[in-house]
């Protein structure tokens, strides 16, 4: 017999009360083994030199009528750090590229035949944010690139607990929420092998319409990639152009 939509909800809820009941309100808002995995998680990221992620990502957007609309995106990372980084972007809406060689970074329109290129500093991490924060520039799993730094946001975590186990592509992982001021973080690491981050949810608690986005990873550790990745080569026809920003100063 199968459940209605509304008894299915209500288990899910009864569940999930019944845990927050159990966890009783004299335990700490951070539990230690959250910040712990965390740590673990940055250290084996950081031990990666040489990998390829593929991340499938689905964004909530909030139309003035505040319907929401889904929007799908495949990013596709080549790294080999400290220096060389290649992502492929495709969503509903965009196609883009963006390709750091160590001394510039270019971004790509592959679609209009455009792109544009400027001089980059010495680390991808660095590089990501000069794109975020200079020419506007967001990829998802930007942020995957701080974790076992010093600039990891540990610090800014006001909640985190163990939400259980579950299965991410056939394999196994630990699934753990977050809380910050402004963003709830759901991230399920895997338990077996390297500490690798299978998949990430976040929620801007900032918006009132609480939009989500949720990217699913799958990784390719110690990737043998070739040094020609990394070096753009525009299309026959295509315009180089400068950023908006870049234009404006």
């Amino acid at each position: 017999m199968r459940l209605s939509a509304t008894a299915a909800l209500a288990a899910v809820f009864m569940t999930t009360s019944s845990v927050a009941q159990d966890r009783g309100p004299e335990e700490p808002r951070i539990e230690p083994g959250s910040v712990e995995a965390l740590k673990a998680m940055g250290e084996h990221l950081q031990s990666l030199q040489s990998f390829k992620i593929t991340a499938r990502t689905t964004s909530e957007i909030v139309l003035d009528t505040d319907q929401k609309l889904e929007i799908g995106s495949v990013a596709t990372y080549e790294v080999k750090r400290p220096d060389r980084l290649r992502i492929d972007l495709a969503s509903d809406v965009v196609h883009g590229e963006l390709v750091y060689d160590g001394k510039t970074m270019v971004y790509a329109s592959p679609d209009q035949k455009i792109y544009a290129q400027v001089p980059a500093p010495a680390t991808i991490k660095e590089t990501l944010e000069q794109a975020a924060q200079k020419y506007d520039l967001a990829f998802p799993l930007a942020d995957l690139f701080a974790w076992g730094t010093p600039d990891a946001p540990t610090d800014l975590i006001r909640e985190g607990f163990l939400v259980g186990h579950a299965t991410i592509d056939g394999k196994e992982t630990d699934h753990w929420a977050f809380r910050g001021q402004d963003q709830d973080a759901e991230i399920w690491i895997a338990t077996e092998g390297g500490a690798l981050p299978l998949k990430v949810s976040l929620v801007d608690r900032d918006d009132m319409t609480r939009p989500r986005i949720t990217t699913v990873l799958e990784w390719t550790e110690n990737a043998e990639i070739a040094d020609d990745v990394f070096q753009y080569k525009p299309e026959d026809g295509s315009e180089k152009i400068r950023f908006l920003k870049e234009a404006s100063r």
